[in-house]
């Protein structure tokens, strides 16, 4: 049983090694000259350590601006998420809690928008928000997030809800609250960490959602960062330096929410998944 365990560790050991050397690469780039960038030998600590990246990345320029790019995430992010939750916890719990004609087959085409390939609606977005005059802006961007992500916030949290004994509304109701107080004050805080988890993952994916982004944004006014990093390539030079720093910066709002909010991701995971 001991060699079984040894075994086991040492293939996740090697996994997180291999899995963690691009983003090693990436924080050491990041910390390095130009010169030292693209000369032919690798070298795995910077010789001589500079902040020169940083200082570019965070400098406005005419066609870019990195700062914009970092606000324009965290709205989109944060709306898209706000959006989601509010609409994901009804939908869920109306879902769960009450049954009408054809509530099964509307579950079910809730999942279907959601298996269809994204790319797949690339073009037509691009002419619904052209044709609405919202090309280019937060709000486009944030209803396609919306539409990737609430879905699978309804099932998510249709699987809490699922868990909630039906008495502890029902005794609410009794008690004297309304349908929504019982919801608000009984049964939500139930399953908060599965709301926590919801909201956790749509922002990340959110924050890190690149294909709409990039088709549907053309200014800095509404270029979101996995976009902006495109900034630093060009038609023959990438600049590797400051394209990692850039990267960095835009790690740190996921390393917060990861290092804060764990607990709640894999504990309201695991609660939903567990009946």
């Amino acid at each position: 049983m001991r060699g079984v365990k040894v075994y086991a560790y040492s293939i996740i050991l090697v996994f997180i090694i291999f899995s963690q050397i691009p983003i090693y690469f990436t924080g050491i780039t990041a910390f390095k000259s130009e010169k030292e960038v693209y000369q032919s030998d690798i070298t795995w600590y910077p010789q001589k350590p500079t902040l020169e990246n940083f200082k570019s990345v965070l400098m406005a320029e005419e066609e870019r601006d990195f700062t914009l790019y970092i606000i324009n995430s965290l709205g989109i992010a944060g709306i898209a998420t706000l959006i989601v939750i509010v609409f994901g916890t009804l939908g869920g719990y109306a879902f769960s809690k009450y049954r009408f004609r054809g509530s099964d087959l509307l579950l079910l085409l809730i999942l279907v928008i959601r298996v269809i390939p994204p790319v797949t609606l690339l073009t037509p977005l691009y002419k619904l928000a052209t044709w609405l005059g919202i090309y280019d802006t937060w709000t486009i961007l944030i209803w396609s997030d919306v539409y990737m992500f609430l879905p699978f916030t309804i099932w998510l949290l249709k699987a809490f809800f699922d868990n909630v004994p039906s008495e502890l509304p029902e005794a609410a109701l009794i008690d004297g609250c309304s349908n929504y107080g019982a919801f608000r004050r009984v049964v939500l805080p139930t399953i908060f960490p599965g709301v926590a988890a919801g909201a956790i993952l749509t922002f990340l994916y959110s924050w890190n959602h690149f294909i709409f982004a990039l088709a549907l944004t053309s200014t800095p006014r509404a270029k979101t960062i996995p976009v902006g990093l495109y900034d630093f390539v060009g038609d023959f030079y990438i600049d590797w330096g400051s394209m990692c720093a850039a990267a960095l910066v835009a790690t740190i709002p996921a390393i917060i929410f990861i290092i804060f909010f764990q607990k709640y991701i894999v504990s309201g995971l695991l609660t939903g998944a567990i009946k």
